[in-house]
């Protein structure tokens, strides 16, 4: 295959994988929807892309500019690649707990990197300061954007005819459930129109790590990159969510490693979010249901992290991939918002 010189064309058509093998016999079939073979390994390539294309059509961005945006990992190097094929310069705000594997990403494409220190007192996170810092150079940089991911309505509107749609070309009678992670909200609200658009009655399931507060509970730091905002994201539209469950960081984590060493393939932590959920969907389905989890990005970045035994250790979690126990506590799980819903496809 020889691709089209221009790389941003690749963005989309992810390919899915089967995941029955982690399954017992009965359930439903499992399937993931493999976003890291995006370009710039994850989904958010997606938004990143038609966030700035919709800037420059309405005069937001004109040639030349400065892209500035706060982002700890995926939507950075996203906006990175892009400013490297269209000819922007591109300042990426992070903290000190940005791994050194996203910020040699971002410096490849020729972006800055600007690193912010001060914590918020109360919880520790660095994202007030860093969001506060993007906000005062878009404000004083000539002929400098700013996307706002979590509340840029462009953000979510990148998925509703593209990755919607390819949903339905792979599942042409859809997903009895889908279930993806929640960061900015971007993905899960703009699938979930998507589907609806096309009359889909795909139940949407959303997930988020304990210590964000996007569908409620209380704040304090996560671990898994991509995932624990301190706030509501504008991007979250719960009529489009049916179910919505908080789970903890170790599941993620082992959820991932478990599929590497069974499937040889390496995901990132908020992919093991959403497969940990899928799976406890799945058990609860029957053979003939299809239950498709998002994963959002590759894991290679986080060999260092979650994959190395010592790194979980010292994050005080554990470094024993049991399957059975995995599929215990998927099964255990109970819904945190929304149980229930009735789908109404009328108010999509």
């Amino acid at each position: 295959m020889i691709l089209d010189n221009n790389i941003l064309s690749h963005i989309g058509n992810s390919p899915v994988l089967s995941l029955q093998e982690l399954m017992p016999v009965g359930s439903a079939q499992l399937f993931v929807k493999l976003e890291g073979y995006n370009p710039g390994g994850s989904i958010k390539d997606r938004a990143a892309l038609n966030m700035i294309l919709e800037a420059e059509k309405s005069g937001e961005l004109k040639p030349g500019g400065t892209i500035v945006e706060s982002s700890s990992g995926n939507l950075g190097a996203a906006l990175a690649m892009i400013s490297a094929v269209r000819g922007y310069k591109c300042i990426i705000i992070v903290d000190p707990r940005t791994s050194q594997h996203n910020i040699s990403m971002l410096k490849a494409f020729g972006a800055q990197v600007d690193i912010v220190i001060d914590k918020n007192p109360q919880d520790g996170t660095y994202q007030e300061a860093r969001i506060k810092r993007a906000h005062h150079l878009a404000d004083t940089l000539p002929n400098a954007y700013m996307p706002w991911q979590y509340g840029n309505p462009r953000n979510p509107a990148a998925h509703i005819d593209t990755t919607a749609l390819e949903i339905l070309n792979d599942f042409p009678m859809a997903p009895d459930v889908l279930v993806a992670s929640v960061s900015t909200a971007g993905q899960i609200t703009g699938i979930g129109k998507g589907l609806r658009k096309r009359n889909a009655k795909t139940k949407i399931v959303g997930v988020d790590v304990k210590g964000s507060v996007v569908f409620g509970g209380s704040k304090g730091p996560t671990a898994v990159t991509g995932m624990g905002l301190g706030w509501v994201p504008d991007n979250l539209d719960e009529k489009v969510v049916d179910e919505a469950f908080l789970v903890y960081t170790q599941p993620c984590f082992t959820t991932v490693r478990i599929i590497a060493k069974k499937l040889g393939i390496l995901l990132g932590g908020s992919s093991g979010a959403s497969i940990f959920v899928a799976i406890h969907q799945a058990l609860n389905l029957g053979p003939d249901k299809i239950v498709l989890a998002i994963s959002a990005d590759r894991g290679e970045k986080y060999l260092d992290e979650f994959y190395n035994d010592a790194w979980l250790r010292e994050k005080g979690l554990s470094a024993l991939d049991d399957h059975s126990v995995i599929l215990a506590q998927a099964a255990a799980l109970t819904p945190f918002r929304y149980p229930a819903k009735e789908i109404n496809l009328s108010a999509a």
